[in-house]
């Protein structure tokens, strides 16, 4: 069966000088980093696992890609990791927004006997086949998705006008009204950050 060494050096080869590229400073194949004005771009890849595997009928080396932006001025509801050189290493879960990356290729040949509809219907996760015989193929795929359509993502919800805008189209809840709030006080708009203070305390108190 292939292992992670393998998938992560046809990675390196087709997907990391993309990634180089187009805005990410610290690649390190699997879990990767950009530092761009007040936003941290993120982008992680992540195999399934025996577990999910078992449950699903998805090999155990299939990948999700994980796309997620920071906002440096949103502070952390937990510890986030900082680099020798002090940088901010936010994990995928520590992001303010995140975005997965689409599979384009026709997997029905691996999916066709899945047992739940909804496994064999999804597109966001790529099958690799245990001898490893399609990794350059599955590989390429997620480099296209990201430079069609993750790329333009990152850089729509680097505006934070525009990030700010899709947060309030969110349902309310505590993450919402928490975000939004320090998106309105870096903006300086004070009438909103008075309004999501206030929500933010109502649904406080709910929890409490």
């Amino acid at each position: 069966m292939v292992g992670t060494p393998e998938i992560n050096k046809v990675i390196r080869k087709i997907l990391s000088p993309t990634l180089r590229e187009n805005g990410f400073h610290k690649v390190n194949t699997r879990h990767n980093w950009g530092w761009n004005d007040h936003c941290i771009w993120v982008l992680d890849i992540a195999a399934v696992g025996k577990s999910f595997s078992d449950v699903t009928g998805w090999s155990p080396m299939s990948i999700i890609v994980e796309l997620g932006i920071y906002y440096d001025f949103i502070p952390p509801r937990d510890e986030i990791k900082i680099s020798a050189k002090g940088e901010l290493l936010p994990k995928i879960y520590q992001c303010d927004v995140r975005y997965d990356l689409s599979c384009n290729l026709d997997q029905s040949k691996y999916t066709k006997n899945f047992y739940n509809r909804a496994e064999k219907e999804r597109n966001d996760i790529w099958w690799i086949q245990p001898d490893g015989s399609n990794i350059e193929e599955v590989i390429n795929d997620i480099k296209q998705d990201f430079l069609h359509n993750g790329l333009k993502w990152l850089i729509r919800n680097s505006n934070v006008e525009t990030a700010y805008a899709e947060i309030e189209k969110e349902e309310d809840s505590y993450n919402k009204f928490y975000n939004a709030m320090y998106f309105a006080k870096h903006l300086n708009d004070n009438e909103r950050l008075d309004m999501y203070s206030k929500l933010l305390e109502q649904e406080q108190k709910k929890f409490d």
